[in-house]
């Protein structure tokens, strides 16, 4: 699809919600405690079910019964505690999602009205290019790109980026290690003005998480013009 052809597919509500992939939020949440009440489930079933050799009618028994098993030994405290934990957590974490899950559909209209709203006043749809750095994400190493106007004249975007990747080259682990904590402390990983990650990068640009699914985001800058607080939004149906 021509940038010219996804503007005008983004001009329209409708459009612009069927095209883009809007921030998960709410349904992340309430999905997790949903999937974490079915793994204590589990662990509450399996507890119950080594401790009483598999006799069903005491598992039904003593399926909500917190102090059902006694533990004995070292660790037996811990094990006393993840039982409570195994019992009781289900008890909170499944009301928790439904009540995220339907928060999530009652507001997700107006969050996508909102976001139609702020993208006609002050976004713009973006180019992501590799800028060949990760960031430190909790546990693993997550890529960051340059993005900056689709509509800009070809190499606008790829060129900076280029540029950046073949520095980074240059620079040894400490180097590199400086490069990513700067990104990280700039608010990479969300989104940043470009020249707080790096002053050579393109003021009119920013940098974020590399994304899946296609070279074309949507951003839509802060309403106050700050560096920090940029949404970016992938676009469906398009070829990684």
């Amino acid at each position: 699809m021509s940038i010219a052809a996804l503007q005008n597919q983004l001009s329209t509500p409708s459009g612009f919600a069927a095209a883009v992939k809007a921030p998960k939020g709410l349904l992340t949440g309430a999905i997790g405690s949903l999937v974490a009440a079915v793994f204590m489930v589990g662990m509450n079933l399996f507890q119950l079910g080594d401790a009483s050799g598999w006799d069903w009618k005491l598992i039904e028994r003593y399926f909500l019964t917190a102090d059902a098993i006694e533990f004995t030994g070292r660790r037996s405290g811990v094990a006393e505690m993840l039982r409570y934990v195994w019992v009781w957590g289900p008890v909170l974490m499944v009301p928790l999602g439904i009540v995220l899950l339907i928060l999530h559909f009652a507001m997700k209209g107006r969050k996508g009205a909102q976001l139609f709203a702020d993208f006609q006043q002050r976004g713009w749809i973006g180019r992501q290019r590799s800028l060949a750095v990760s960031v430190q994400n909790g546990k693993t190493q997550t890529p960051i790109a340059l993005v900056g106007p689709a509509a800009a004249p070809e190499g606008y975007v790829d060129q900076p980026a280029m540029q950046f990747a073949e520095w980074t080259k240059t620079l040894d682990k400490k180097g590199i290690r400086e490069v990513s904590n700067t990104a990280l402390k700039a608010g990479a990983l969300i989104a940043a003005a470009a020249p707080t990650v790096h002053p050579n990068l393109p003021a009119d640009m920013i940098v974020t998480k590399e994304q899946k699914g296609g070279e074309l985001v949507v951003v839509i800058p802060p309403a106050n013009g700050a560096s920090k607080g940029h949404k970016v939004l992938m676009i469906k149906g398009q070829n990684a």
